[in-house]
């Protein structure tokens, strides 16, 4: 039988300030190694400064949500593809959070994943 090895994603919310997220990314690459696999999704602001401190390191990451819109006049959100430029592994979509205070529906998590 193969086992998958185990997958850890942390995401700290809307936490943090520029100095918290590269002290927090620099103890996650020092208390290696993981016996699972780990990735952080970060709040958007730190995404490329993220990708710069992990990108020799075997961490991933990704981003806490991302639009079902590929394009368009769509202020604030964030698509897939703008992802995928930061190499971005993963993304949170389905979040409880997003759910509650959002309104976030199924059809809508179900586009998110689609795009």
């Amino acid at each position: 039988m193969n086992m998958r090895k185990k997958l850890v994603v942390g995401n700290w919310k809307m936490h943090g300030s520029h100095s918290a997220n590269a002290e927090l990314l620099a103890g996650i690459v020092a208390a290696r190694p993981y016996i699972a696999d780990v990735a952080v999704c970060v709040p958007f602001p730190y995404l490329s400064e993220s990708a710069v401190a992990l990108a020799a390191s075997d961490i991933r990451w990704g981003a806490q949500d991302c639009s079902a819109h590929e394009q368009g006049a769509y202020t604030g959100e964030v698509s897939g593809a703008f992802l995928a430029k930061l190499n971005c592994a993963y993304v949170l979509i389905g979040h409880s959070e997003r759910r509650e205070y959002h309104a976030e529906t199924d059809q809508v998590i179900a586009d998110k994943v689609q795009a």
